[in-house]
Parts: structure tokens; sequence; C-alpha cells
């Protein structure tokens, strides 16, 4: 039977994914895909350094239960957002086999 789920979208500069990887294991999500490409957009207001960011990015995307997309947006919005060239979204998805998500 299908359930709805949480998909998140993060895409970040390239050179913070293995640290937001490890954020979201560490929150419990179970699993992800990644997929690298390219980007140009506006860093955080307050970061130090150029406030362009343009070069590799890497999108990462999961699907996890309300109490788990809440604490990935929380943890995002917290520590990242603020500092790195990080945005993310949430939107929701059927998935089929709703017991492998965290």
């Amino acid at each position: 039977m299908a359930s709805t789920l949480k998909l998140i979208t993060i895409v970040a500069e390239a050179e913070i994914g293995e640290h937001l990887l490890r954020d979201l294991a560490a929150l419990g999500v179970r699993g992800w895909n990644v997929v690298p490409g390219e980007g140009r957009w506006r860093r955080a207001l307050d970061a130090e350094g150029p406030t362009d960011f343009d070069g590799p990015s890497v999108r990462i995307e999961l699907v996890a239960r309300d109490p788990t997309a809440e604490a990935v947006m929380a943890r995002l919005a917290a520590h990242w957002f603020p500092r790195y060239a990080v945005f993310a979204w949430v939107s929701d998805a059927t998935v089929l086999r709703p017991g492998k998500y965290a």
C-alpha cells in the first residue's frame, strides 16, 4: 500500500557534500541519492568571503517520514544555510515501500 512521505531535495556546493551526508546519517536518514552538477547562486548574506557561488555542486535527494524531515530541515537552517551555498525544499512523495524510510 502507498504512503505519503517527504521528499527533501538539497542543493549545495560540492565541497561540503560529504559533511552534509554525515549530518543526514546522524539524523537517522537511511539513504539518499547524490547527483553532481554545476551551479551559480547567491551565498548566505552573512558568509565570509565571496557572496556569489559559481562552481561544482551536489543535489542530494532523500525520502523521510515527517519527524526526520523536520529534523533535517531544522539542521540545515541552523547550521548550513547561514554559512554555505545551500538551499533545500520539501515536497510530498507517494512511496510503495514506506518501511524502508526513517
